[in-house]
């Protein structure tokens, strides 16, 4: 009897047991599946980050704190995809993000890293407090993991106005190994491998991001600009100058000059994928070395030197350029623009076959008109009318007036008609003519007076002068007529202008 309790016993212990261990081997499998979805999870966000996909990082790392509970490395990759995006929205979120993280766990090195590196890079005027957390948090860092790769980040975002610019160390890196190596695809392979066995420098970071980009196809010309620095900033901003000088040069539409931005986008184009290249770098996370081993030919990167005498003569030039350019091309533009032909008004007493005729009632009537109409405005007015004195026939009249007119332009001639047709006159044609060689503009148009034969009307304008000649329509019609009504109005303006060198013979 006390056998079979005893057996009991023992069966409901085994089976107690059984159970419990059951239990803890259903806990442990849940446990280790937690982990490896909390740890793909982590590797989802730090490589959309590592990839400059900074939205998609901050949406993965925020879903996975949501719902997997807080993880130091989950609020590294959320504040370092914040603090990426370089604007002070993102970086309030960045620190506020970085310092919940610090309240969970206050001694992560990575969190404390990226939290001094954010306090170090904020300007001391616009975030005063954030920038005096920044050497705090850098001491920390050290203390906590002196020489290791956090505190070495943490003291070059602390390097202060000794360490060159980011965008310095890259362009002396790239042009290094671009130039060391026989071919660039090459290059950035090699530069890929020691930055995997390497994960703990940020400046080969930069490095191999910056090569694998400017590898890709019709990357070329950019890579030549990486290698030959001097050369093409010289070549850009001359190429600028040169077509910001060309456009008033070469009489052109101001509007040319907006070409002078083509040689100046080559420069911006790579700019901005240098700044790419270091975005992304900035998102690499420490992480464990490949098993791939180190490249032992691979250059190593010196220092990066301080700016030269000739760098800064460099720079004083391309400003000097710039400014010079724009300064000249604006100022001769408008020396132009105001420039206007300076005419001598000297009508000869013959012309052709015809006399000037003097004061007639229509030449008295037309210079008075137009000394009320040009006062204060031209330097001189002037009408004259040629025709046979004995006959008492006139050939034709011509008048205007000589002054700065430089703000001239064709519409003015189209107001001929309009003030024909005003009159009351009926315009029967209307053509735009050659206006010889004083240049400028001419238009014509017949019209039919009341109590008269059809005339021709041709005016002229240009920045120095403007005038009318008024001739008999001689009927021949088409193309003829309107050719010796243009050639006559032509012909009168010259022989009464007189532009420059040119000097008026006696009046006879």
């Amino acid at each position: 009897m006390q056998a079979k309790e005893q057996e009991g016993s023992s069966a409901c212990t085994e089976a107690e047991a059984g159970a419990a261990a059951a239990a803890a081997s259903e806990t442990a499998t849940n446990t280790k599946a937690d982990t490896a979805t909390d740890a793909a999870a982590i590797e989802e966000a730090e490589a959309l980050l590592h990839q400059g996909r900074l939205v998609e990082a901050r949406q993965a790392a925020q879903r996975a704190l949501d719902t997997g509970g807080p993880a130091a490395r989950l609020y590294t990759a959320l504040g370092r995809a914040h603090a990426a995006e370089g604007d002070d929205d993102h970086d309030d979120r960045a620190e506020a993000v970085y310092r919940a993280g610090l309240d969970a766990f206050p001694e992560d090195i990575d969190l404390l890293s990226a939290y001094a590196e954010l306090c170090l890079n904020a300007d001391y005027l616009e975030r005063p407090g954030r920038h005096r957390r920044g050497p705090e948090l850098a001491a920390r860092v050290r203390e906590l993991a002196p020489g290791s790769v956090q505190a070495l980040r943490a003291e070059r975002a602390a390097g202060g106005k000794g360490a060159p610019k980011p965008v310095r160390v890259q362009r002396h890196d790239a042009r290094l190994v671009l130039k060391l190596s026989p071919a660039p695809r090459t290059a950035a392979d090699r530069t890929r491998i020691q930055a995997g066995a390497r994960p703990e420098d940020e400046r080969l970071a930069v490095l191999a991001e910056t090569l694998d980009t400017l590898v890709r196809p019709g990357r070329g010309p950019l890579r030549l600009m990486v290698v030959h620095p001097l050369a093409s900033t010289l070549l850009s901003w001359a190429s600028y100058a040169a077509i910001l000088l060309a456009v008033p040069a070469l009489h052109l539409s101001a509007w040319a000059a907006c070409a002078a931005v083509l040689p100046l986008l080559p420069s911006a184009v790579l700019q901005l994928i240098l700044r790419g290249a270091r975005r992304r770098a900035r998102t690499h996370t420490s992480t464990a070395p490949t098993h791939t081993p180190q490249d032992l030919t691979f250059p190593v990167l010196p220092p990066v030197p301080t700016p030269t005498p000739r760098d800064r003569i460099t720079d004083a030039l391309v400003l000097a350029t710039a400014v010079g350019a724009a300064a000249g091309s604006v100022t001769w533009s408008q020396i132009q623009y105001r420039d206007y032909p300076r005419y001598t008004v000297a009508a000869p007493l013959s012309l052709g076959n015809v006399d000037r005729l003097e004061l007639t009632p229509a030449q008295q009537g037309m210079a008075d008109q137009l000394n009320v109409n040009f006062a204060g405005v031209a330097h001189e007015t002037f009408a004259y009318v040629y025709g046979n004195e004995e006959l008492g026939r006139t050939a034709f009249a011509v008048f205007g007036a000589t002054g700065d007119f430089h703000q001239m332009t064709p519409d003015l001639l189209n107001e001929l008609r309009h003030g024909l047709e005003t009159s009351g006159l009926t315009v029967s044609a209307e053509w735009n003519a050659d206006p010889g060689r004083y240049g400028g503009w001419m238009k014509c148009v017949t019209y039919k007076p009341a109590v008269s034969v059809p005339e021709v009307a041709c005016g002229w304008a240009d920045k120095g002068s403007m005038g009318i000649v008024i001739t008999a329509d001689r009927g021949s019609g088409g193309s003829v007529g309107r050719n010796s009504a243009a050639d006559a109005a032509r012909q009168a303006r010259e022989a009464v202008l007189h532009r420059g060198a040119e000097r008026p013979g006696p009046e006879v």
